[in-house]
């Protein structure tokens, strides 16, 4: 019972909070660019200099990854993290006009920037860098089909964290610049031998801790709460250590 009441409210927060005047929530500004033909080598010692120059102070840092799988294999995915409401009153100016003018000649932008808001109640692990590489995993539920989707990415983060302490997951919802009826899961891991393994162990974990038959009623109530086409992609990314 005191589950469900946190659960409540939790989603009742995420809810009412899908706007940056929220002044404790904590928000990460993501970007897409795709190095022009015969420039990749330039754009990434460019887009390098620039953000050793202006994202690694907190409040400004920026991780930038490659997405190895998927239509968008090749893309580069820039996340500025760690920004509070605040942080968009900033002036960035000479910040974007570096930008624009010594990396952005080797490359072209793959969609525009999009706002999110960090659900701390799904995160999995303390560690202050993220992963070598990333699942990313994005859920697009149905309206107000929200709640099936959070209980099922909560609970499985739970077992997760059980089977490996040093498990690592960020999950995102979008507040500007996107659908808003999704999610977005970051499952990191250093090496490919410490992929979490959804096995028969797993589900035993999981309705010791939730319930008998937990975890096939959670993930029909999930899979009945996305949508149809497109409900739930997952891309591997690698991390680019600039």
């Amino acid at each position: 019972m005191k589950f469900k009441i946190l659960l409540f409210t939790v989603l009742l927060s995420t809810t009412l909070t899908f706007s940056q005047r929220n002044p404790n929530a904590t928000y990460m500004t993501s970007f897409a660019y795709k190095a022009k033909d015969g420039m990749v080598e330039k754009f990434e010692k460019a887009a390098e200099k620039k953000t050793k120059m202006f994202n690694k102070e907190e409040g400004s840092i920026i991780y930038t990854y490659q997405v190895l799988t998927g239509n968008n294999a090749g893309v580069y995915e820039r996340y500025l993290v760690g920004q509070s409401s605040s942080s968009y009153d900033l002036d960035r100016s000479e910040e974007l006009e570096y930008w624009s003018e010594n990396v952005m000649p080797y490359a072209e932008a793959v969609g525009g920037q999009m706002r999110w808001q960090w659900e701390e109640w799904a995160t999995v692990g303390d560690q202050p860098e993220p992963p070598k590489y990333i699942n990313k995993t994005v859920f697009r539920f149905k309206p107000d089909m929200e709640a099936h989707v959070a209980r099922y990415i909560y609970r499985w983060g739970k077992v997760w964290e059980k089977r490996n302490p040093d498990a690592f997951r960020r999950v995102f919802s979008p507040v500007s610049g996107g659908d808003l009826n999704v999610f977005v899961s970051f499952s990191g891991f250093d090496e490919y031998g410490n992929v979490p393994e959804n096995d028969s162990s797993w589900e035993e974990d999981y309705n010791e801790m939730f319930g008998w038959e937990q975890l096939a009623q959670d993930r029909k109530m999930m899979q009945k709460s996305l949508r149809e086409w497109n409900g739930a992609t997952r891309t591997t990314l690698e991390r680019i250590y600039f």
